[in-house]
Formats: C-alpha cells, sequence, structure tokens
C-alpha cells in the first residue's frame, strides 16, 4: 500500500500541473461522447436520423482523431511531466505534451497493443484485464526514455515487472476498478447520459490515471537504478 499513497501523493501535490497536463485531452473526451450521445443513435433510425448524423460526421471524425492523437500523447507527456517534477526542474504542461506527441507513432503501436491486450484479458473474467495491463503498462517509458521500438518497449515491461507481478496487478485493479465502478454505478442509475455525470466520469477517469501512471514511473526509476 505504501506505492499506492505515493502515487497518489505525489499527483495530489502536483494536482495543478497534471489537471493542466490532462486539460486538452479530458475536453476532446467529453465533447466527443456528449456529442455522440446527444444524437441519440439507435439500431432502426429513419432516413432523417441517417441524414442528421450523416451532416455531422465531419465534426465527430475530427474528435475521433484529436481524442487518439492527445490520449497516445498523454502517455508520454505524463512520463516526461513525472520526471520533471520530481527533479524539481518543470517546463510547462503543453511541452511536455509536444514531447509526447513526437513519439506518437511507437506510442501509438504500443497503445493500441496494450488496450487491446487489455480488452481481450477482460473477456475472459475481468482479472486477467487487469494483468495484462499492468505487465505492460511500462511501455511508455521505454519508448520515451530509451528510445526502444513499441515491441521491444513491451517485451521489456512484461520482464521488468515479473517479479512485482502480483503487486503491480492488485494496485491497477483498484485504480481501474474505480473507473469501472463508477461506470457500473451510472449505468445502472440512468444517470450516465448527464453532462455532470459525464463531467465527473471524466475526472475521475484521469485522477485516478495519473497515480497509475506515476507508479509505472516509480518501478521504472527503481529499476534503472539497480542496473
Amino acid at each position: 500500500m505504501q506505492q499506492f499513497y505515493a502515487s497518489v501523493s505525489f499527483c495530489y501535490k502536483n494536482a495543478g500541473y497534471l489537471f493542466i497536463l490532462c486539460l486538452p485531452v479530458m475536453t476532446v473526451e467529453f465533447t466527443l461522447v456528449y456529442f455522440v450521445m446527444s444524437l441519440g443513435i439507435e439500431p432502426n433510425m429513419s432516413e432523417t436520423e441517417v441524414e442528421v448524423i450523416s451532416s455531422v460526421a465531419i465534426p465527430i471524425f475530427i474528435l475521433l482523431v484529436l481524442s487518439l492523437i492527445l490520449s497516445v500523447s498523454i502517455l508520454g507527456g505524463a512520463m516526461i511531466s513525472f520526471k520533471a517534477l520530481s527533479a524539481n526542474n518543470a517546463m510547462t504542461p503543453y511541452q511536455d505534451l509536444y514531447l509526447g506527441t513526437k513519439k506518437f507513432f511507437p506510442l501509438l503501436l504500443g497503445y493500441l497493443i496494450h488496450s487491446l491486450a487489455f480488452s481481450v484479458g477482460m473477456l475472459f473474467l475481468v482479472f486477467p484485464g487487469f494483468f495484462l495491463y499492468a505487465r505492460l503498462g511500462l511501455f511508455p517509458l521505454y519508448i520515451m526514455f530509451e528510445d526502444n521500438s513499441a515491441m521491444d518497449a513491451l517485451n521489456k515491461s512484461w520482464h521488468a515487472t515479473d517479479e512485482v507481478a502480483m503487486k503491480l496487478f492488485a494496485l491497477t485493479a483498484v485504480f481501474i476498478g474505480i473507473q469501472l465502478i463508477f461506470s457500473l454505478i451510472g449505468g445502472l442509475t440512468g444517470i450516465d447520459s448527464s453532462i455532470g455525470f459525464l463531467a465527473i466520469a471524466t475526472l475521475i477517469k484521469y485522477a485516478t490515471m495519473m497515480p497509475l501512471l506515476y507508479l509505472f514511473f516509480s518501478l521504472y526509476q527503481s529499476i534503472t537504478l539497480k542496473q
């Protein structure tokens, strides 16, 4: 639990900086989800409804592309932020995010494989998804700090987390579990399409994702110090 409190404490201490870092992707994600949900897409739509959706296809596509770019870039940007903040040598959040975009394509490939592994694992009674997410979660660090390819980074992450696999699995399950439980509550109560719920869900997603990413960062630091 020491690692859990240390991650939460670090992110709480630097909450303002990390909030600004996450603000672009949070804004785009919230706008995209609310925009799509407001269309009220149903399986059996009339021709008029199809025409309305077709008329907003371009804005939705633009938001999708922006969301993907920012969701991938923030993985690298967050690691730059953690390193700079730990050394009291912080630049600005958007400079960190820009450095993340410079490694966009290897991060994208790693992100897609990591997400696929997590999704497949979730189909097998949920917990394998948490396990795979944890074991492969260090890939952005190897890409950002060691200039590894996506496949090499994922491979190194798997081997580097071997000794702490179960502990990392448990902490990952806590952080991601908070997101899933909140979404489940929203779905069961029927408020998951409201503006307020979507805004809070977005905040919770990144308020739990940043400590989890910092957990991976601190593990990477301890590994590199031992080498």
